[in-house]
């Protein structure tokens, strides 16, 4: 569309959309920041390894038909996702109470990309909040999610 700036694209989701947004992000490098909310951890730590919510026909099947449920013949991790995007900026919301991604899984993903980051020295932009609620996207961490993607896509805009 002729009014969106092409290098000023960013995305930001919850939930079903949080990890679709990593994934986007992964594959398209015209997405210059992203905020994932409550939507991932490693597969191990998921449910305690059993996959089948991630394998329903409206995540990803494939999970369940190819892999048996099973996060150890899975191809790939968050960990990989979240390396995949450095050096663009993520901002993930992580909360503590979260039903389905077990807090411990998700510092995994952060340790395991964050050397990655720091390889490109943008380990900066790797930014985690961590609140102290359910599987929600708190007003408070919403607008530093959009402080953050204002910094990087609007750096010298007033505010």
């Amino acid at each position: 569309l002729p009014e969106v700036d092409g290098n000023r694209i960013g995305c930001i989701g919850h939930s079903l959309g949080a990890y679709n947004t990593l994934f986007l992000s992964v594959f398209d490098k015209r997405v210059k920041v992203v905020v994932s909310s409550g939507g991932f951890n490693s597969f191990l730590k998921y449910q305690k390894g059993n996959l089948a919510g991630w394998s329903h026909a409206g995540h990803m099947p494939w999970i369940a038909k190819k892999y048996g449920n099973d996060p150890r013949r899975v191809p790939f991790d968050f960990t990989e996702v979240l390396a995949a995007i450095a050096p663009r900026p993520v901002f993930v919301n992580a909360p503590t109470k979260g039903q389905w991604f077990e807090i411990s899984g998700v510092h995994d993903c952060l340790k395991a990309a964050r050397p990655v980051y720091e390889l490109f020295e943008a380990g900066d932009r790797l930014v985690a909040e961590h609140p102290e609620v359910a599987h929600e996207f708190p007003a408070a961490i919403r607008m530093k999610a959009y402080a953050f993607i204002d910094g990087v896509l609007m750096p010298h805009a007033k505010r």
